[in-house]
């Protein structure tokens, strides 16, 4: 039963994500991590595909017996363009009784819910750049039926509203965030010389790069270890083409360069990855596409590791003036950059202290879920007000 004395959301999964740790991504964390601190003020369910009950994050959440219908539909050529349709109107009925419908990643839902007949809030939310490609009317067509937009960062603000100033008046940023429960400093535990990369397992993380640039590392430092975490999804370890590039790169530098690279693949976000991040000397995610945030940066800050990211979408933004960002396509540079921190412990201890405070005062998931209540309160709710009082 519903609390009156509460704002009413549904929070929308994109795709078939669970609503779990292991298989579930940014996104389903962020949906955890934020309403679940706003229990007092917010009566959330979350919408998804189904999550086998002891797997799932303890929030409300709901799935449809059509999802096998929807998931049968996205293999079929043709039929895909009516996927999202058919997912929509078998929910439609419960979103009804909800006060606020929270979209994740999926604009195109926006149009689909209000030609169901959907009163109330929406706010969209992106954490990747699905609006980039659309034009002006397009967007002043999306603002006119959403109540807000929040985005990651600055940069996707730019990316998405810079054709529409009528959108961008909607559009907050609201960071993604950290756990600083379990993600703090160890530096009992830190190694000398071990640089740490986790992430999708694929060619626009670079982890190709990295090998590459940890080759003239080992000119350097030839002590100095790689660790590449992260299989090729969320929860899965797969062997591709590119997994097995990778792997046959680094069994190459090794024979040729001695050095150390091992592959511990998926790694579990809250019991393991932790200790990786504590233990890395450097920690090195280098993007190769406009990457809007880059979640695994503000983890690494949070255990004060200093990052060396890319100088794409984002990730400059989320690292400010301590790490440092570099051309991960510029392997002399990048592998310079990581030389010289392996070097300097006083430079790397300075990095790593402004990083941590840096993520308590910015990234902290508390620090989120204030600002998101802030946003609904004060934006979404207050301009909604307005307009019904004029």
């Amino acid at each position: 039963m519903a609390d009156d004395t509460k704002l009413s959301v549904a929070v929308l999964l994109s795709g078939r994500a669970q609503f779990n740790l292991y298989y579930g991504g940014a996104l389903v964390r962020w949906t955890y991590e934020v309403y679940h601190r706003l229990a007092k003020s917010m009566d959330v369910t979350v919408f998804g595909f189904p999550t086998h009950p002891e797997e799932a994050y303890p929030m409300r959440h709901q799935s449809s017996d059509w999802w096998r219908v929807c998931a049968l539909m996205s293999r079929v050529p043709g039929m895909r363009r009516y996927e999202d349709h058919v997912w929509l109107r078998a929910l439609i009925s419960r979103l009804q009784r909800f006060e606020m419908v929270h979209i994740h990643n999926r604009p195109q839902w926006v149009e689909i819910l209000r030609s169901l007949g959907y009163p109330g809030l929406i706010v969209l939310h992106l954490q990747n750049d699905h609006l980039g490609h659309w034009n002006k009317e397009m967007l002043d067509a999306l603002s006119e039926r959403l109540d807000g937009l929040a985005v990651c960062s600055s940069y996707l603000k730019e990316q998405s509203c810079r054709l529409s100033p009528l959108l961008a008046r909607k559009t907050e940023v609201i960071f993604n965030g950290a756990n600083t429960e379990i993600f703090f400093p160890r530096e009992e535990i830190r190694e000398p010389k071990t640089i740490f990369f986790v992430g999708v397992f694929n060619e626009i993380k670079g982890p190709l790069h990295l090998v590459r640039a940890y080759k003239r590392v080992l000119q350097r430092h030839p002590d100095a270890k790689l660790t590449i975490g992260g299989g090729f999804t969320y929860g899965v370890n797969k062997e591709t083409s590119y997994v097995r590039e990778v792997r046959a790169t680094a069994a190459s530098i090794q024979n040729e360069c001695g050095g150390t690279i091992d592959f511990p693949g998926y790694i579990h976000h809250d019991r393991d990855l932790p200790g990786y991040f504590q233990r890395a000397t450097l920690f090195s995610s280098p993007s190769l596409f406009q990457e809007p945030f880059g979640l695994v940066n503000a983890e690494a800050m949070a255990c004060a590791t200093p990052v060396v990211g890319s100088n794409r979408g984002g990730i400059p933004e989320v690292v400010g003036d301590t790490g440092r960002v570099i051309d991960p396509e510029n392997t002399d540079h990048y592998a310079g950059v990581l030389s010289d921190l392996l070097s300097d412990s006083t430079e790397r201890k300075r990095l790593g202290r402004a990083a941590f405070e840096r993520c308590r005062r910015m990234f902290d998931w508390g620090v989120i879920a204030e600002g998101w209540e802030a946003y609904l309160h004060n934006r979404v709710l207050g301009n909604k007000a307005g307009l019904n009082c004029a």
